[in-house]
C-alpha cells in the first residue's frame, strides 16, 4: 500500500511555500470577538494530512463542515473558504466560497453550522473537489486543468470573522485581499491539508493508508 511519510509530506509542503499546518484555530489580535470556531466538534477521525488518490476516473470530493460558537445572537457572521490563499496573486487570493451564517431562530442556540443548512434543515457541506484547484502559486502544474496529478498539495482554509473589510479586495492595495478585516475585528482560521498520492496497489478500503479512487 502506499505510505508517505511525515517527513515527506513536510519536504513537499515546504517546497509549496508553506508551513505544515495544523489543525488549530488563529486568534489575530483584535478588540471585538468573532464566533469561534468549534475544533472537537471537526472530524474527530479525520488525519491531519488527507491523502488524495491521484488520478481517478472519478474524481474525489471531500465533504467539509464545521461548527461556530457566537454569543452575540443577533449577528450574521461569514465564513469565506481559500484552496492554497496568496496573498500576491489573484488566482489564489480569491473565496472558493462565500457563506453568510445566519443566527439560529431560537436566541438561545448558540451555535451555527458552517456553511448553513438547507432551509429544510439538510447539512450542505463545502464540496472540496481537488482536482479543481492547480498546484500551490509558482509550482508549475503537470498538465490541466483538471489537476489530477500525484505530489500536489493543497491547504484548504475556513476563515470566520464578523467584520471582513470591504475594501480590501486585491493587492498591493491590501496585504490580505479578501480576508483581511475592519479594525479592532479579528478572523477565525482553519485548516485542512490534502497531499495527492498515486492510489494504493492493494488494500482493504477503509484500512489506514489505503488511498483508493471511488467508484
Amino acid at each position: 500500500m502506499r505510505r508517505i511519510s511525515v517527513a515527506a509530506i513536510a519536504t513537499t509542503l515546504g517546497l509549496a511555500g508553506c508551513p505544515l499546518p495544523q489543525p488549530l484555530p488563529d486568534y489575530p489580535a483584535g478588540t471585538i470577538t468573532p464566533p469561534r470556531i468549534l475544533v472537537d466538534e471537526i472530524d474527530r477521525n479525520a488525519e491531519v494530512v488527507r491523502f488524495v488518490p491521484a488520478g481517478c476516473p472519478t474524481e474525489p470530493v471531500f465533504p467539509l463542515t464545521a461548527t461556530l460558537y457566537d454569543t452575540n445572537n443577533i449577528e450574521t457572521v461569514e465564513a469565506r473558504w481559500f484552496v492554497n490563499y496568496d496573498a500576491t496573486n489573484s488566482n489564489y487570493y480569491q473565496a472558493s466560497q462565500d457563506d453568510p451564517i445566519p443566527p439560529d431562530p431560537d436566541p438561545l442556540v448558540l451555535t451555527r453550522v458552517v456553511p448553513p443548512n438547507t432551509a429544510a434543515g439538510e447539512p450542505q457541506p463545502f464540496l472540496f473537489r481537488p482536482y479543481n484547484y492547480p498546484p500551490p502559486n509558482g509550482i508549475p502544474p503537470v498538465s490541466g486543468p483538471p489537476y489530477p496529478a500525484a505530489g500536489v498539495v493543497r491547504v484548504v482554509e475556513l476563515v470566520v470573522s464578523n467584520g471582513f473589510d470591504p475594501a480590501a479586495l486585491e493587492w498591493p492595495e491590501s496585504s490580505l485581499p479578501r480576508r483581511a478585516t475592519l479594525a479592532g475585528f479579528e478572523t477565525q482560521v482553519y485548516r485542512w491539508t490534502f497531499v495527492t498520492v498515486a492510489p494504493s496497489a492493494s488494500c482493504a478500503p477503509g484500512q489506514p493508508g489505503c488511498v483508493t479512487c471511488p467508484p
